[in-house]
């Protein structure tokens, strides 16, 4: 839903409207605001349950491209905001932004675009040698690029987070070691998520048949995630 709510995404709504129209004609029972923990689940005592129990944000500062570092140094959770912290407005942002991507797709290029269009100066920070490395086979590839240059994002790529501080972020270059500063009042972080799969390691030996689906398997990419379930959902 909230990806829905970055620029150019609406129809992910459309979707989501779609299956709620599903749902309902095909009569499936949708209960809201109803956390289930392990004995509720033993309790129900269904022949087939499908766990979808989604990921979280790592809440670390950790990035793929220096793994020797378990947390970002400095890392401040007032000021260091996960892309769902925005996207949700659960985060209070100044004016000057540092978006970490890591993903190299919409999650980080996507919540920057908005930022941008809401009047805040972003600097994209991307690993990567080009921003949104993961969008090049799509028809978004180059118009994306376009409308963030346009709405003034700056690019830097080839770089991450060596350090937050009250000043803002020092970056350094993956290719020749070399740092310069950031001065930003946040940092948002589209970095790796962290599978949400306590439910399933609660249930060892349940009774009926048990699956597991989605990002609480592995985060990913919403399409190989619908692929999931549908494969699930046939062989049932």
């Amino acid at each position: 839903y909230l990806a829905g709510l970055q620029p150019r995404r609406a129809q992910i709504l459309d979707l989501v409207t779609w299956y709620e129209r599903e749902l309902e004609r095909l009569g499936v029972t949708v209960r809201f605001h109803s956390p289930l923990e392990a004995d509720d689940v033993r309790a129900e005592g269904a022949e087939v349950v499908l766990l979808a129990t989604g990921s979280l944000p790592a809440e670390t500062g950790f990035q793929k491209a220096l793994p020797g570092v378990p947390r970002l140094p400095g890392y401040d959770p007032t000021r260091v905001f996960s892309v769902e912290d925005v996207m949700r407005g659960a985060a209070r942002l100044g004016r000057r932004v540092v978006v970490l991507d890591e993903g190299g797709n919409w999650r980080g290029c996507g919540t920057a675009w908005k930022l941008a269009e809401d009047g805040h100066e972003v600097v994209l920070v991307t690993p990567d040698p080009l921003v949104g490395k993961e969008l090049q086979r799509s028809a978004a590839d180059f118009p994306l690029r376009q409308r963030l240059a346009r709405a003034g994002v700056t690019f830097l790529v080839d770089a991450a987070i060596r350090e937050w501080s009250e000043s803002g972020a020092e970056v350094i270059s993956l290719l020749d070691g070399a740092t310069r500063h950031l001065r930003a009042d946040n940092l948002v972080l589209a970095t790796v998520n962290t599978a949400f799969d306590e439910l399933s390691r609660a249930l060892p030996g349940y009774s009926g048949d048990l699956y597991s689906i989605g990002d609480c398997v592995a985060p990913r990419q919403a399409a190989f995630v619908i692929h999931e379930g549908r494969k699930v959902g046939l062989s049932i």
